[in-house]
């Protein structure tokens, strides 16, 4: 008995090891652009030379992948990437939401019992504590013993600690002073980073102009520049912009930078410096190290002028640049057997519905004030009391629970559908239940901490600004987003067309890696050719 069991072991073991690799990288880059909706890589394509291009002819590109659950926001997004799984399960069910218990809203990540590390700022007290479920890069730990070694970069903390998940070696994020952290990845910031803050600071990028990349002529007719928000610093929305000027002009000494390609640029600075000083993917062991960047700078300027607007599209002609520098240097120093890198956004973006409207598409946008007043009022006329109605926020209704009350989130329901720019509304009851892929997304985007009546706008409608645009939705601009996998372990670049789901990227780095899957991951290991 013992020999055959022993049999059945070494059986299976075989079958795993056939199954990996036959080379397995030694380090894996894994990047997320920050609203990056997936016809950005077909609408920019000819404008492409650099990173982008060598993804599209090289890459393992799954064309039809999308979020399975709304809303669609940047910790949500990250944390899915990373777990493989929805909201419900790793907690993260928005960038903030409402806590009923105390009537205060609470950020993702803030933890009060950590210390800010390399700022004094209260916003470096942050962890990932709220993440109830391991990461692919926690399991890559593990499985190594901690000698892989996880570094994780962002303008934003949710993009830089929902990747170094509980594990990582560090999370690092950008203020004022540089690239921070909290105490619960470390003491002190490393040497090197502390070197890289004083020469690379925030103002020493921001000189010169921002102007188009290349010749204007090459770029899309401009449809208008009435529904684009001016970056913050400027007097207009358009090209070219003084980089000093916006610097000088922005009290707050960094919002405005992030809103630049200087944004990306630093990042892309840093994760050179990373990989050169902490040796990334330099070594014999069987385990790979990770670099997880976050472009965020997409994020900023697209909400304030759109998915149309000329500042994005050079935007994304600058990181294609960029990418294409970091792929040199990937190829060049830790060599091109050596590393894998998949690419992906934590969600889209809706076209400006203003614009949208004029071009004869039935949007419209709502200032959120005044879409709460107009709910409340709806609400309050079909017979539920203000004092009932605790908040407005993630396209839900916080309800306090009442015995006297019968059906309440029913008559909530109800009332909100009488509002002309409601589509849908459901009841938490009836996300649980209802076999409606919308609804479905909502039940995947939220747990017990969330509200008791979700609704959803028509599509392409915003509550938000009026100009600019914004994202949350479970509608294809905001849950459809590029996924890509390259490297030479590929040994061939496909496109591929099925339906994938985003939560799927954790379960197939966890198959490629030997290790095991993130705890809560729910999704499918993707069908990559591997060498």
């Amino acid at each position: 008995m013992k020999k055959a069991l022993q049999f059945i072991f070494t059986f299976i073991a075989s079958i795993t090891l056939m199954a990996q690799p036959k080379t397995a990288p030694k380090l894996v880059v894994s990047i997320v652009v920050d609203q990056m909706r997936a016809d950005y890589l077909t609408r920019f394509s000819d404008l492409y030379q650099g990173g982008f291009k060598t993804l599209l002819e090289n890459g393992e590109i799954f064309w039809n992948a999308h979020y399975t659950h709304s809303p669609t926001y940047t910790a949500p997004g990250h944390a899915s990437i990373y777990t493989g799984t929805d909201p419900r399960f790793h907690g993260i069910i928005a960038n903030d939401w409402y806590v009923a218990e105390n009537g205060k809203t609470t950020y993702c990540l803030e933890d009060e019992n950590t210390s800010p590390v390399g700022t004094k700022s209260k916003y470096a007290k942050r962890s990932p504590k709220n993440i109830l479920s391991t990461t692919w890069t926690d399991e890559l730990e593990w499985a190594s013993n901690k000698k892989s070694k996880v570094f994780a970069f962002s303008l934003k903390d949710r993009g830089a600690i929902c990747a170094a998940g509980h594990y990582g070696d560090a999370a690092f994020w950008l203020d004022k002073s540089g690239f921070v952290s909290s105490n619960y990845y470390m003491s002190s910031l490393p040497k090197w980073l502390q070197n890289f803050n004083k020469t690379n600071n925030i103002k020493s990028y921001m000189s010169g102009e921002w102007d188009y990349l290349i010749n204007k002529k090459n770029y899309p007719k401009l449809l208008s520049t009435e529904f684009e928000r001016i970056p913050r610093g400027a007097r207009k929305a358009d090209f070219p912009y003084n980089l000093s000027l916006l610097y000088k002009a922005d009290t707050t000494e960094i919002e405005a930078f992030k809103s630049t390609p200087k944004g990306n640029q630093i990042l892309l600075d840093v994760a050179l410096k990373v990989l050169d000083m902490e040796k990334l993917g330099k070594h014999n062991n069987r385990f790979p190290d990770v670099l997880a960047l976050s472009f965020s700078a997409t994020d900023y300027i697209g909400h304030s002028t759109g998915i149309r607007s000329h500042e994005t599209i050079d935007m994304y002609l600058r990181l294609d640049r960029q990418l294409d520098t970091l792929f040199h240097y990937l190829n060049e120093n830790v060599g091109e057997d050596n590393f894998i890198v998949v690419l992906t956004a934590d969600h889209g973006a809706a076209d400006n519905p203003s614009q949208a409207k004029i071009d004869g598409m039935p949007t419209d946008w709502m200032a959120p004030a005044d879409l709460e007043s107009e709910f409340r009022e709806l609400i309050i006329t079909a017979g539920i009391p203000s004092k009932f109605i605790l908040n407005f926020s993630n396209d839900q209704v916080y309800l306090q629970e009442n015995d006297s009350l019968k059906n309440m989130e029913k008559i909530v329901r109800d009332a909100l559908l009488k509002h002309p720019k409601i589509a849908e509304a459901w009841t938490k009851e009836e996300i649980r239940n209802s076999p409606d892929p919308f609804a479905k997304l909502r039940r995947n985007g939220s747990n017990k901490s969330s509200g008791q009546v979700f609704y959803a706008l028509y599509p392409g409608s915003i509550a938000y600004y009026k100009t600019g645009t914004t994202h949350g939705s479970g509608y294809t601009y905001d849950t459809h987003v590029p996924v890509i996998f390259y490297g030479k372990i590929f040994g061939s670049s496909q496109n591929h067309i099925e339906r994938i789901n985003i939560k799927d990227i954790a379960p197939t780095l966890s198959k490629i890696l030997g290790i095991a899957q993130p705890s809560a991951c729910n999704g499918n290991i993707l069908p990559l050719p591997i060498n």
